[in-house]
Order: structure tokens, then C-alpha cells, then sequence
């Protein structure tokens, strides 16, 4: 194992390319890939990147915590469904094969910055959301304590999260 130093603070998600170049995003919002020794900018979100995913057509998805759900091309960043009172924290995501996107809300009580606040009043205001390719939302799962990680099945027939402040996983589908 080789550790790589990076210009940041607060690594979260780690995603490897098809050349085996791993990505990263910090809290200052860059997002980096680190590769041959070298740690380059990929993106900036100007917000907070937490779960990293490769949609379908190659372009990087990211959750970011302030400013939503993103697909990103170069400098070319969309959003797709963007952060605010019905999106709040914006942690984790899965792609399925058409575009589907599988995303969790940690939270709609509290910021990032306030993880530990909804954790310690055990609200179970996290969600598991789905966004399908033509931007319709849906919910398939409420009352989620601290909605983290997303995991598709192999056959897309379901979809695991992970609750956080349970210390448990759970499925939809």
C-alpha cells in the first residue's frame, strides 16, 4: 500500500478510472486525481463533493452536500437536482445502466456541518432517493437515520443503503 499526500482536507469518496487513477473530492470543493505520483484538479464544484459514480456516457457524477446532485464534463458542471430544503445533504449515489441514479439525503433537518447534531437527536429525516433519467424524483425509502453509502445490485433489481445512525443497511426493491 502506498500512501499519497493531497493538497486538502477532508478526502471523502474515492472513485478509480479505467486507467487506474484514483479521484477524490475535499472540502474546499476540488475535486483530484492522484496518479504517477502527481495530484491533479479534475473539478470544482464549489461546494462540498462527497460520493463520486460514473454515470454511463463516462461523465463524472457527484453528490455534493451544497449544491446537490452533478454531472460534470471538463469544466461543464449540471446540476441535476440541486441542493436545498428538499435536498440537503446530498451524500452518496448508484448509476444504473440507463442513467438511473440512486441517491441518499442524509439528512433534511440538518447541514453537513451539523452531521453529529442529527446523528445525537436520532431525527431519521434521511432519505433514499431515485432520479430517473428524465428527471423525474422519487422517493423509495423515508425515515432513514443519517442515509449514507448506496450500493445497486449487480441485476439493478434492488438498492442498499446504509443507515448510518442504526448501524444497519437496508434495502429497497
Amino acid at each position: 500500500m502506498t500512501v499519497r499526500p493531497i493538497d486538502g482536507k477532508g478526502a471523502e469518496d474515492v472513485l478509480v478510472d479505467t486507467e487506474g487513477r484514483v479521484l477524490t473530492g475535499v472540502e474546499d470543493g476540488r475535486i483530484l486525481r492522484v496518479a504517477d505520483g502527481r495530484v491533479d484538479v479534475v473539478a470544482d464544484t464549489g461546494g462540498r463533493p462527497l460520493g463520486l459514480e460514473w454515470y454511463p456516457d463516462g461523465r463524472l457524477l457527484v453528490c455534493d452536500a451544497d449544491r446537490g446532485l452533478l454531472l460534470i464534463a471538463g469544466s461543464d458542471i449540471e446540476v441535476l437536482v440541486p441542493a436545498g430544503p428538499d435536498l440537503r445533504v446530498c451524500n452518496n449515489a448508484a448509476v444504473a445502466a440507463d442513467g438511473t441514479v440512486y441517491f441518499t439525503n442524509s439528512s433534511d433537518r440538518f447541514d453537513l456541518e451539523f452531521w453529529k447534531a442529527d446523528l445525537l437527536e436520532h431525527s431519521k429525516t434521511g432519505r433514499l432517493l431515485r432520479r430517473d433519467p428524465d428527471g423525474t424524483l422519487h422517493t423509495l425509502l423515508h425515515g432513514v437515520q443519517f442515509a449514507n453509502g448506496v450500493a445497486l445490485a449487480p441485476d439493478e433489481s434492488s438498492v442498499v443503503v446504509a443507515e448510518t445512525g442504526e448501524y444497519c443497511l437496508r434495502r429497497s426493491g
